[in-house]
C-alpha cells in the first residue's frame, strides 16, 4: 500500500509505502511528523468517521424482509472507489486533524493506492452489528469461516426493526466490512506522539478543567450547549495529541483489558519492564503511580507521574497500549521512540519493536536516534546465513524473535530529493521522502547520522593530534 502526499508542511511531494516496520529519519523540521500525523489521521478517520456507502435498495430489503446476503466480492470490486472517496473526505478536514488554519491545507493532496492482492479477506468467522440497550432490536452481520458472503439479519420485538434508522443499519454494515475486507491494509492504529510526556501529567488537569467548565456553564442559560464549548477546547490540539490525552485520561478503563501481548507474548512485556525500570500501577479510584524495581531504588517506592522521571512519562501510553490494548494486526505509531531514553535503553527498545512485528503488530516510527537505527541494522544482519552469526547472536544475547528480514522493512529519509511532480515530465528537486535501500547482506544503506558522527570524530582527532 502506498500513500501519496502533496503540500504537507515541509514536504512538497512524497510517496510512502508501508512495510511491517516503517521508519522515517531526517533532520528537524524536515516533515517527518507531518507525514506521520497525516497517515495516523487517515487511519483514525477511516475507522471512526468514514462510512462505506451501502445501496439504498439493500437497506430497504433488510428493513422489509429482515435479511440480506451481501457478496463480499461486490465490496472488493468497489474497494478502490471506496478508498478514493475516503481520501477526498479526509483531505477536506486536514485542518481539523492538525488543529491548524484551513489555509495551510488549501493545496494539500492525500491519496492511497494498493494492488488487488494486498486486499485479503480474513478466513476466520466474524460477527458484527449493533443492538439496542433498552429493547430487543438490533442487527447482526455474520461472515462464516471461509465464507464469501456477509449475512445481515435485522431482528426486533413486535416488528419494531422497521423503525431502525437507515444510518444505523449502514453504520453497522460499514464497520463490519471495514474489519473483514479492509483490515489487511488499514489496521487499527495507535499513536504515541512526541507530546506523550506532557499528556502523562496534564491529562488529569485537563479533565479537572473540563469538569469545572461544565459545572460553571450548567448554571447558565439552559439553551446553551456545553458540549459545543468542550469540542472547541479539544480542537486546540492535533488529533494525535488529543487522542494521547484521552487515552491517558481513560487508563482506569483501559486497565481492565488484556492485550494479545499480555496473553501470548509476556516476554515482550518483561523486556518493556526492563526498559522502564519498574511498573505502572492504577488504583481503584483511577490514580496512576510508578513503582521502580528494587534493583534501581533499593527499596519499595510508589511515585506519582509528577515525581517520576521523564522516561517513565514518555513510555506511559506505549506501556499501557502494549499490555492492555494491542491486538494482532494493529499498527503502533511512535513519533521519536527515543524520547528521554539512555542509549542502552534505545537499543533495547529497538529490539522490543522488532519483536512486535514478529508477533503480528506493525510498527511505524520517526527517529533521530543513531542507536535505534544501528540496532535495527544489527537485527537485520544477524538474520543472515553466515555461520558465525549464530555465535555472535548467542554471545550478545539476541534471540530469534528479535531478528528482522529486509522484505519487512521500509526506511525513508525526509530530505531534498528529485521527484516527478504531478503534471511534470521531468524530475524536480524538492523536499520529499527518499527511500533508503535495504538488503540482508549489507543492511540499511543509511548515512543519515554518519556525516554528523564523522564530523565530530574528525574534529576530536584534530583537537587531540593537531589539525
Amino acid at each position: 500500500m502506498k500513500f501519496t502526499l502533496e503540500h504537507f508542511g515541509a514536504i512538497r511531494y512524497a510517496e510512502l509505502e508501508l512495510g511491517d516496520f516503517t521508519i522515517i529519519c531526517g533532520e528537524n523540521n524536515s516533515g517527518k511528523t507531518y507525514v506521520t500525523y497525516a497517515v495516523y489521521g487517515f487511519m483514525h478517520f477511516w475507522k471512526n468517521d468514514y462510512q462505506i456507502d451501502i445501496d439504498g435498495s439493500v437497506i430497504n430489503k433488510i428493513k422489509d424482509t429482515g435479511y440480506y446476503n451481501l457478496p463480499l466480492s461486490q465490496i472488493v470490486e468497489r474497494a478502490h472507489h471506496i478508498i478514493e472517496k475516503a481520501c477526498r473526505q479526509y483531505t477536506s478536514q486536514l485542518a481539523s486533524v492538525f488543529s491548524a488554519h484551513d489555509s495551510k491545507f488549501e493545496r494539500s493532496m492525500f491519496n492511497i493506492s494498493f494492488s488487488p492482492d494486498e486486499l485479503t479477506i480474513d478466513n476466520q468467522e466474524h460477527v458484527g452489528g449493533i443492538q439496542s440497550a433498552s429493547t430487543k432490536t438490533g442487527l447482526h452481520c455474520i461472515k462464516e469461516a471461509d465464507g464469501r458472503d456477509l449475512t445481515i439479519t435485522l431482528f426486533s420485538e413486535d416488528d419494531k426493526g422497521k423503525d431502525v434508522p437507515y444510518f444505523i443499519i449502514m453504520q453497522a454494515i460499514s464497520n463490519t466490512l471495514k474489519t473483514i475486507v479492509f483490515n489487511s491494509i488499514l489496521p487499527n492504529t495507535f499513536i504515541a506522539s512526541t507530546e506523550r510526556t506532557g499528556a502523562a501529567i496534564f491529562g488529569r488537569e485537563l479533565n479537572f478543567a473540563r469538569n469545572k467548565i461544565l459545572d460553571t456553564i450548567s448554571k447558565k442559560d439552559a439553551d446553551f450547549d456545553p458540549f459545543t464549548l468542550l469540542n472547541q477546547i479539544k480542537s486546540d490540539y492535533a488529533w494525535p495529541v488529543d487522542h494521547n490525552v484521552d487515552f491517558v485520561r481513560n487508563l482506569k478503563e483501559v486497565f481492565k483489558y488484556e492485550s494479545t501481548i499480555q496473553q501470548k507474548h509476556k516476554s515482550i512485556l518483561d523486556a518493556f519492564a526492563d526498559i522502564l525500570g519498574g511498573s505502572y500501577q492504577v488504583t481503584d479510584k483511577g490514580g496512576l503511580f510508578f513503582s521502580p524495581s528494587n534493583k534501581n531504588s533499593g527499596r519499595k517506592m510508589q511515585l506519582s507521574m509528577e515525581e517520576s522521571s521523564s522516561s517513565v512519562r514518555a513510555l506511559l501510553s506505549i506501556g499501557f497500549y502494549l499490555k492492555h490494548a494491542a491486538q494482532v494486526g494493529d499498527m503502533l505509531v511512535i513519533d521519536e521512540p527515543e524520547l528521554n531514553l539512555h542509549p542502552s535503553n534505545q537499543r533495547k527498545l529497538a529490539r522490543l519493536l522488532a519483536s512486535l512485528i514478529n508477533c503480528g503488530i506493525k510498527v511505524f516510527i520517526t527517529t533521530h536516534s543513531d542507536y535505534i537505527l544501528r540496532e535495527l541494522n544489527n537485527l537485520l544482519l544477524l538474520n543472515g546465513k553466515r555461520p558465525h552469526l549464530v555465535q555472535i547472536a548467542e554471545r550478545e544475547g539476541y534471540v530469534k524473535t528479535e531478528l528482522l528480514k529486509s522484505s519487512r522493512l521500509r526506511v525513508y529519509s525526509a530530505k531534498l530529493g528529485h521527484v516527478k511532480l504531478p503534471g511534470n515530465s521531468k524530475k524536480t528537486q524538492t523536499q520529499t521522502l527518499v527511500a533508503i535501500p535495504i538488503d540482508d547482506e549489507i543492511g540499511i544503506h543509511s548515512s543519515s547520522f554518519d556525516d554528523v558522527i564523522n564530523d565530530m570524530n574528525r574534529i576530536t582527532d584534530d583537537i587531540m593530534f593537531g589539525g
